[in-house]
């Protein structure tokens, strides 16, 4: 059985349309009410908690805490990606059960048929989609503050920086997208 590869939909568009066919049948898509403000809300919350989370590491949280947290923030910031590609879904009245269904859907629909979403965007959500990437983030953090000091904290400070500028330009996206 072949695996779902979203780089690949993003090339054949006919290749995006057997999985998203395949995502409808077998229920993983399926048809609801636009709940569309609920994701959205979802979304400005993960956003001002991960804004407050950086805040907070200026000084706060490494005083009180003697560690810092961006493998969190990142997360949160992820999600708040994601939640933001659902409410784009649940306007057109869809939802999803799983990441790479998320993925076929936006993919069919806003980059080869509406054209909507540019291929850095679907990129973005992709990148936001991986569990793995988020978890091995997380791990490899432990590891690198063992190996280095400071050197990791500040690359962490810096990826943790420019997802949310990513997320807060998508989430906008998606805003715009659904007036």
């Amino acid at each position: 059985m072949k695996k779902p590869n979203w780089k690949l939909w993003l090339k054949d568009k006919n290749e995006c349309k057997f999985w998203l066919d395949s995502y409808v049948k077998k229920k993983i898509l399926k048809k609801v009410s636009n709940e569309s403000r609920l994701h959205i809300k979802r979304t400005d919350h993960n956003l001002t908690f991960a804004n407050w989370i950086i805040e907070k590491h200026k000084d706060e949280i490494p005083e009180v805490l003697g560690d810092n947290f961006y493998d969190w923030v990142i997360s949160i910031y992820y999600y708040a990606i994601y939640h933001a590609a659902l409410a784009l879904m649940s306007k057109e009245g869809f939802t999803s059960k799983n990441h790479s269904a998320t993925l076929a859907f936006l993919i069919y629909h806003h980059y080869h048929s509406q054209k909507a979403l540019e291929k850095e965007d679907v990129e973005l959500i992709a990148s936001s989609l991986d569990r793995e990437d988020i978890e091995t983030l997380g791990v490899s953090k432990e590891l690198r503050e063992k190996a280095c000091y400071d050197v990791h904290e500040l690359f962490e400070k810096r990826l943790a920086e420019q997802i949310r500028e990513q997320a807060v330009d998508f989430a906008n996206k998606i805003k715009e997208l659904l007036r």
